[in-house]
């Protein structure tokens, strides 16, 4: 690990830099506002919810489009160009005053921040750094942890200076001053590194090879397709409905939960100060899990590990639905970490051993797109459940019932060879 970092620091550096500033167009963040917009708009659980739904579910259309310009523009340009775009999108949303303009930022956001930046993320460390794609996509990962173990103290102490407002128009200035300062160190090789890529893919192409996958299910196997999938190609293969439940559980859960995290403190009876604690435990947790499964995926595969990274997520809500002790708190971050650390790094390394690299940006789109679908509409079919009378613990074990399934059907897609 040490050696990766040593050779290869510029181009994590700028993977774990583009996945921290994702943080704005991320759940976690947007909710730690959530109650002073609520107020600030008069707004209930259920409307909230909606209207960041409906923004979410815009944004995950747009992605099928914008996600294209991953494979077209080069990184530094469309990193610049999307990060300037997502300061603007926080100082929109610190100006709001009425839900059309919220409506506008939490698209923009979700947009920018957690699609685009997390695809550009994602896409370099998976297309430039091939012969360690587990441990690249660990490690670049490692940026999102720590905001998500950062950003909410962070918000906490300042509150106690600013209001929610200028905190926002704070935090968009040092997103630009931190970008725009270090993605040219970062990404001063990025030249030679493009074209080392597009070489591999000529050598590739000469070779005329087009050998089929191996089987998914043996453990000793690696995959490096010569086949470079179209992403109409990709819409065709049945595997890839029956991977998309298990591939979108961590993230669903995490959003639904996450985003009414108020509900869950007062039906608990946690404070804010001890919860926001708690998100220091939990990126350690996930921070640990990535580096384990990075490593795992580059000796094994990420198909191999993908079916066991749901069960601690199941464990942990089973915890959180049992009872209301700070144990049970810290049972339910535990689990949500390591299926964090798992899960997020599996996504991207699944996607390549299966479909090739050529076209990943597309491809990714596409999942991306899931993704941003699913966490729009869980945060309002949960506030909706909430505004009902629907404890949490009930939603907990709805969740598991839901990750059950999303295995099942893990196995039932690799009972034949891919």
């Amino acid at each position: 690990m040490i050696s990766i970092l040593r050779s290869n620091w510029r181009l994590l550096g700028f993977g774990m830099l583009m996945t921290f500033w994702s943080a704005p167009g991320q759940t976690f963040f947007i909710s730690l506002f959530g109650q002073e917009i609520r107020a600030a708009l008069a707004l209930s659980h259920s409307e909230f919810g909606g209207l960041y739904s409906a923004a979410t579910l815009l944004s995950a259309a747009v992605i099928l489009w914008s996600g294209k310009f991953v494979d077209s523009v080069t990184a530094p340009r469309l990193s610049c160009i999307v990060v300037a775009a997502l300061a603007m999108s926080m100082l929109l949303l610190a100006t709001v005053n009425h839900i059309a303009v919220l409506f506008v930022a939490f698209f923009l956001l979700r947009q920018l921040g957690q699609s685009l930046m997390m695809l550009i993320s994602s896409t370099t460390m998976l297309r430039y750094l091939p012969e360690m794609r587990g441990k690249a996509t660990a490690l670049s990962s490692m940026g999102y942890i720590g905001a998500e173990a950062m950003l909410p103290i962070a918000v906490v102490m300042l509150s106690v200076i600013l209001d929610w407002r200028q905190t926002l128009i704070l935090l968009s200035v040092v997103l630009c001053v931190s970008i725009f300062t270090f993605i040219p160190i970062l990404l001063r090789d990025f030249d030679s590194r493009h074209a080392a890529y597009i070489e591999r893919h000529r050598i590739a192409n000469d070779s005329g090879s087009s050998e089929s996958l191996k089987d998914a299910t043996k453990a000793t196997f690696k995959v490096l397709p010569q086949r470079q999938w179209a992403r109409a190609e990709v819409l065709r293969d049945p595997r890839f409905y029956l991977l998309i439940p298990a591939l979108l559980a961590q993230s669903l859960i995490f959003t639904g939960f996450i985003f009414h995290q108020g509900f869950i403190l007062e039906s608990k009876g946690w404070s804010w100060q001890w919860w926001a604690s708690l998100f220091s435990a939990y990126a350690l947790i996930a921070l640990i899990s990535k580096l384990i499964v990075g490593a795992l995926i580059d000796r094994l595969s990420a198909l191999v590990i993908l079916p066991f990274g749901l069960i601690p997520l199941g464990l942990g809500l089973a915890v959180l639905a049992l009872g209301d002790s700070v144990y049970h708190a810290m049972g339910f971050f535990i689990g949500l970490g390591i299926t964090t650390g798992v899960q997020t790094t599996l996504s991207g390394p699944v996607m390549v051993e299966l479909y090739g690299d050529k076209n990943l940006g597309s491809i990714k789109s596409v999942f991306s797109s899931l993704i941003v679908f699913g966490t729009g509409i869980t945060p309002f079919v949960m506030g909706i459940f909430i505004d009902r009378g629907i404890q949490i613990e009930t939603l907990a074990w709805y969740s598991i019932i839901y990750i059950v399934f999303a295995i099942f059907l893990l196995g039932f897609a690799f009972r034949r060879k891919i």
